[in-house]
């Protein structure tokens, strides 16, 4: 499945900000799944002070719930 087919621009740009280079091509689902934890390793490297790592989780829980969703199927 296509990242840009999966996610509206907003949801593109967030992942981007965790470093991630978006292709434009068919990811399968290991890739997906790989994708989903390369966002959750850059939520988990922020501090835990200030609610950083909460207010991380919160943009990106929508994208992650759909990683997770692809990956399964």
């Amino acid at each position: 499945m296509y990242l840009q087919d999966m996610y509206n621009t907003k949801e593109l740009k967030l992942i981007e900000d965790a470093g991630i280079m978006i292709e434009n091509k068919d990811y399968s689902n290991e890739e997906l799944e790989g994708v989903g934890h390369q966002i959750e390793e850059y939520i988990m490297n922020h501090s835990s002070k200030n609610n950083v790592i909460d207010n991380l989780f919160k943009e990106y829980e929508n994208i992650l719930n759909t990683f997770i969703k692809k990956s399964i199927k």
